[in-house]
């Protein structure tokens, strides 16, 4: 059993690891990519902390046991700041959530620090030890119930916001929205089974056997079925969005001005020439601050030229001229030997099933029978 254990533990470190630095390398970290190196940071040291507890390796143990012990205090925190993060300024959130630290920070002084010293000397802090070991069972139900509130409340909040922001940068798809709730669901099913464990213990008796080694095993799984899902999902990998107070009240209103529509009807000139000629929407990584920075203006104009003016979303505009692209490429002899799908990549398109749902959408047929009326 020892050797699955290690197997898995030591998979899903090196899963972990893997993710870190796909985030780190990201040209566009923000506050939410560099949320999530910190949170597969911890999720290391705690399957590390683990892996040497079964094998016996003190340093090691020596070495995780400090971020392992009081990770759950800050996870918590990181996540409900992580979701907020999609939705808002990165300063803004960090001054609106510092002191959820606080806890994090008193624990890890008080209790987790105390806790290694009297593992290590034998001698310093040896009743104050004992005391921290003998209710170890109940702190542990402590932490786990303040890191589903954590949970529960970034819930909440993504769930408050998911339409506002789909709506306002309508180029986010529904694979990203499949992540982040992921990320959420994940945890909330590997720390209530922790919760389980505990509560057990602490109600009735102590089992003979660690209970943290199958909690792990349950966050192993939850790791490896992420990286599958980002393996086989395309543009998973957490998007960083910015969707502040200014952006979302001006998406709501409509320009009356003159001398505003004036600067509009030359803005969206600008960008159909731009749209026409440099044909950027063969990016499949298109993305609304790329398209902003193409015709020379920032995001936040580009979003309300396009919502308040235009009357259109990001993913709806780009999209027209991906379909129009196809249509053009499926009739041409060029692209004969292309498959529907083959042509669809070629446009911009990343994904089969929005492809031909979009195509559904736009031209009440679907690619194939468009293809056919051709001849």
């Amino acid at each position: 059993m020892t050797l699955l254990y290690d197997f898995l533990f030591i998979a899903g470190m090196l899963i972990s690891c893997i993710y870190i630095y796909i985030f780190y390398k990201s040209k566009e970290r923000g506050l939410s990519k560099s949320i999530l190196i910190i949170f597969f940071g911890l999720l290391v040291f705690a399957l590390l902390e683990s892996y040497s507890t079964i094998n016996n390796i003190r340093f090691l143990h020596h070495i995780s046991f400090l971020p392992a012990h009081s990770s759950k205090l800050i996870l918590g925190p990181l996540l409900l700041i992580y979701i907020q993060s999609l939705f808002f300024d990165d300063k803004e959130v960090l001054k609106k959530n510092k002191l959820y630290f606080i806890p994090f920070i008193l624990f890890f002084l008080f209790i987790s620090v105390p806790y290694l010293i009297t593992g290590i000397s034998k001698e310093y802090l040896v009743e104050y030890g004992m005391f921290l070991r003998a209710n170890h069972i109940f702190t542990r139900v402590v932490l786990d119930i303040i890191f589903l509130l954590f949970l529960f409340k970034s819930f909440k909040v993504f769930y408050k916001f998911k339409r506002v922001l789909k709506c306002s940068y309508s180029h986010i798809e529904h694979n990203n929205f499949v992540w982040v709730r992921y990320v959420l669901i994940a945890p909330i099913l590997v720390i209530s089974l922790d919760f389980l464990f505990a509560s057990y213990q602490l109600l009735f008796e102590p089992l003979n056997w660690r209970t943290q080694n199958i909690v792990m095993v349950g966050l192993v799984i939850s790791i490896m079925y992420a990286a599958y899902y980002g393996i086989n999902q395309s543009k998973v990998l957490i998007p960083y969005f910015l969707l502040d107070n200014e952006t979302k009240v001006a998406s709501n209103k409509t320009m009356s001005d003159e001398k505003q529509q004036v600067v509009f009807l030359e803005l969206e000139q600008t960008l159909i020439t731009y749209m026409e000629n440099k044909k950027p929407y063969l990016d499949e990584e298109l993305t609304l601050n790329k398209l902003a920075a193409g015709i020379g203006i920032t995001d936040k104009k580009l979003s309300a030229l396009l919502n308040q003016h235009i009357k259109t979303s990001f993913y709806n505009f780009v999209n027209t001229y991906r379909i129009d692209e196809f249509k053009k490429q499926v009739a041409s002899p060029i692209f004969k030997e292309y498959t529907i799908e083959g042509i669809a990549y070629e446009c911009g398109f990343k994904s089969k099933a929005s492809f031909y749902r979009l195509f559904k959408k736009e031209t009440g047929q679907s690619p194939s029978e468009f293809k056919v009326n051709l001849h």
